[in-house]
């Protein structure tokens, strides 16, 4: 399995289009405050497009035309280093007025053959743009047009960055940038601009132009004002603010599977235990007090014989590194499948709960705490059975965690943690924070929750990815995300983000632009500084 392999996985399923509860009358979000992020600079994006319908199509039919375009527009975006906001463009297919133009569409000859309703709309949205590739005026954007998922086979061989590609994930896989994808533009574009000099009258289109695969059009990025400085509610998680009684800070942690749980290469398995390894170096003292269903984790077997000593460094190595086998091991392939296998067995489909007892001091007032964190790794999607499970499990995370974090695929918003599928009333009334450590999960996952919540921004922070999140390193980055939390550090939320920066091969400090909403008003400052022992 290739490291470089995205957190996206799994094919769009069309939605239907809600009415975002965060829209106003002007059709932007009551989210759009500035955002903290440390690689994202924000930006409000505008362009222009229009959807051909055939002729007396119902709005419901339109706005899925102009929806599946739109979609489009975040594997385009992506290539650039931005990325969007608006789920499934809901706020402005809530705001769109559906002007319909019917259109004659004339062949070669000069013959009606047809005819279309064209529906102009304009985007607007909030963006975060790459620090390093901003902008120095309008971009120029392409979107697939049309049904591209009955013309995929054609497409992905042109204009996908992944050849594999599943017919409906193509949008996200779209590269207008590449050289063979930039020539069928703009061969299709010099054809229908050939054909129109020759149409007679207003009101008619070219054959051509009916069945056209792409559509360019131009985005304006307008920057907005940089976000201040803010810290999450530390106050809060720790019970020195609204909470005397509290005596523990839990942390929910999942990492989903990325292709084949009984694989022990599987990257979920391996970000899963380089997570553990993160928590356990910088969150020393850490102990599992307990299993569900129950297992001895560090136990294992090789011809019958039990193993000796084995440590958690041991199994990290083992899975992540390839190296440290016991001698009782060596170099013997078989042995060390069987192994793994074991690691599998142990690590997979239970729950792994941690602690650490602290003091935890602020302003001269000690308590004693409890930091607990609760890690799950499995499968999270890929069956109702799974998804359902997982469910539940989120369920019971949204309730009693203080952090929540999450790890793996975004299914493109629409697996078992997609935000619809939850209300209100599964979340405390009280501070939690929330990672969704996946791809385009800025798209997805932030602006719905904050919504939902019954604080709202007020007590919710959510930290999304903007970009492609990949596999390798992302259970590193998972783990600094909660030691910085929890590590009584009083680390800004610049500085978590940045301590989740992580080393690929192919660039170093990589950030899929990850930013947090909510945070603006939060009101906890260091001069009164948390400290733990």
């Amino acid at each position: 399995m290739r490291t470089s392999h995205l957190l996206a996985s799994l094919p769009l399923l069309l939605a239907p289009v809600v009415v975002a509860g965060c829209a106003d009358p002007d059709g932007a979000s009551a989210n759009d405050d500035e955002l903290t992020s440390v690689e994202g600079v924000e930006h409000t994006i505008d362009f222009d497009g229009f959807v051909d319908v055939t002729p007396g199509a119902s709005d419901d039919a339109v706005k899925a035309a102009i929806h599946r375009e739109l979609k489009s527009s975040l594997g385009a975006l992506r290539e650039r280093g931005v990325g969007v906001a608006d789920r499934d463009g809901q706020r402005n297919l809530a705001a769109a007025e559906l002007a319909r133009q019917t259109l004659d569409v004339v062949d070669g000859a000069g013959a009606v053959v047809g005819a279309v309703e064209r529906i102009r709309f304009h985007y607007h949205d909030v963006a975060l743009v790459d620090r390093d590739r901003l902008p120095g005026g309008p971009i120029d954007l392409t979107l697939l047009y049309g049904d591209y998922v009955a013309r995929a086979g054609e497409l992905i061989a042109i204009c996908s960055d992944d050849p594999g590609a599943e017919a409906d994930s193509l949008w996200y896989h779209f590269s207008p940038g590449r050289t063979s994808c930039k020539n069928a533009i703009r061969g299709e574009q010099s054809a229908i601009d050939a054909d129109q000099e020759h149409l007679a009258i207003a009101g008619q289109i070219s054959v051509r132009d009916r069945d056209r695969r792409f559509l360019a059009t131009r985005a304006t990025l307008t920057r907005s004002v940089a976000a201040p400085d803010r810290y999450p509610e530390y106050d809060q998680l720790w019970g020195f603010a609204g909470d005397p009684a509290r005596t523990k800070l839990v942390v929910y942690a999942f990492t989903g599977v990325d292709a084949d749980e009984a694989d022990p290469h599987d990257n979920g398995l391996v970000e899963f235990l380089r997570q553990q390894r993160t928590l356990r170096g910088k969150l020393p003292g850490l102990q599992v007090v307990e299993t569900s269903p129950q297992a001895w984790l560090l136990d294992f077997w090789i011809d019958g014989q039990k193993l000796t000593g084995v440590t958690w460094d041991d199994v990290e190595r083992w899975v992540i590194d390839g190296t440290g086998w016991p001698a009782a091991v060596g170099s013997d392939a078989g042995k060390r499948a069987a192994l793994l296998g074991q690691v599998v067995a142990n690590f997979s489909e239970r729950w792994i709960v941690w602690q650490r007892p602290v003091l935890v001091t602020r302003d001269g007032a000690t308590r004693a705490m409890t930091l607990e964190i609760r890690t799950f790794y499995g499968w999270e999607d890929g069956s109702p059975e799974a998804r359902l499970h997982a469910r539940w499990r989120y369920l019971e995370a949204f309730w009693h965690a203080d952090v929540f974090s999450y790890t793996g695929h975004s299914h493109f918003g629409h697996g078992p943690l997609e935000p619809w599928t939850y209300s209100g009333d599964n979340f405390p009334s009280r501070y939690q924070v929330m990672l969704v450590n996946s791809c385009l999960s800025f798209n997805y996952y932030d602006e719905d929750f904050l919504a939902m919540h019954p604080g709202g921004s007020a007590q919710l922070d959510v930290v999304v990815n903007g970009l492609a999140a990949y596999w390798r390193g992302m259970g590193q980055a998972s783990g600094s995300y909660i030691a910085s939390l929890v590590d009584g550090g009083d680390h800004s939320w610049r500085d978590v983000l940045t301590s989740m920066r992580v080393d690929l091969p192919w660039q170093a400090a990589y950030d899929p632009m990850r930013a947090v909403n909510g945070e603006l008003d939060n009101t906890y400052t260091p001069t009164a500084p948390i400290e733990l022992r």
